[in-house]
């Protein structure tokens, strides 16, 4: 009774109101990491090795000059964030400096962007059933602390896991994030770490899409 007479109160037409609902929510959950799954084939995750992640070409990090971080060193933080987030879902896991170690074990130089080959050495020198492999377009640190920033952290990284040692392509997973205040949008701020009560670092933002990535692995892989 009460939603008519507001509708006809501000002139919107009564019939508009619900979609114009639906439409706000929809909006406000869509998914935080786009995925793809590829193959379901039961086991594939028995034991995972994750290479060490790269900055990809168009990689950019900070405005402040005194806060950037390094390519190399981001990538190397988010590879290590979905290495143990893999391992927080009782996967068994090889991390990513272990994977360098074991690579150099035999004085072969590792193929991080080759994922046939690096799947093929991974399944012989580990006993690997996939690898990931990855690359960090973006990882901009706050600006500001953690009850008030004037820039937020943001981070944009994407993997990419294959079988191995046949190297096929299984599930790929896309973060691009930029955190946004708790009044913008309830639905994403509850999901961040301490449900939106402050600022992120870059690292939490990027541990935190790394969980969400790896949640988004269908069980059927597991």
């Amino acid at each position: 009774v009460g939603m008519p007479r507001v509708a006809d109160r501000v002139g919107m037409p009564r019939y508009v109101i619900l979609p114009l609902l639906w439409l706000a929510l929809g909006c406000a959950t869509q998914p935080i990491v786009e995925h793809q799954t590829l193959d379901l084939r039961p086991g594939v995750l028995e034991k995972i090795a994750v290479v060490p992640f790269y900055p990809a070409k168009d990689f950019k990090g900070g405005r402040n000059p005194d806060r950037v971080v390094t390519g190399k060193v981001a990538a190397d933080l988010v590879a290590r964030f979905v290495s143990e987030a893999f391992t927080s879902e009782g996967i068994e896991t090889i991390a990513p400096n272990d994977v360098v170690v074991g690579f150099e074990g035999i004085g072969q130089v590792l193929p991080r962007q080759d994922p046939i080959a690096t799947a093929v050495l991974a399944a012989k020198q580990f006993g690997a059933t996939a690898v990931v492999l990855g690359s960090v377009h973006r990882y901009r640190e706050r600006e500001g602390g953690a009850l008030g920033a004037q820039g937020p952290a943001s981070v944009h990284f994407e993997l990419q896991m294959y079988s191995a040692p046949d190297g096929l392509k299984i599930w790929s997973a896309r973060f691009d994030h930029t955190q946004i205040a708790l009044s913008t949008n309830v639905f994403i701020t509850r999901r961040y770490p301490d449900r939106g009560t402050r600022w992120l670092t870059a690292a939490d933002l990027a541990r935190w899409g790394a969980d969400v990535a790896v949640q988004t692995l269908p069980r059927p892989l597991r």
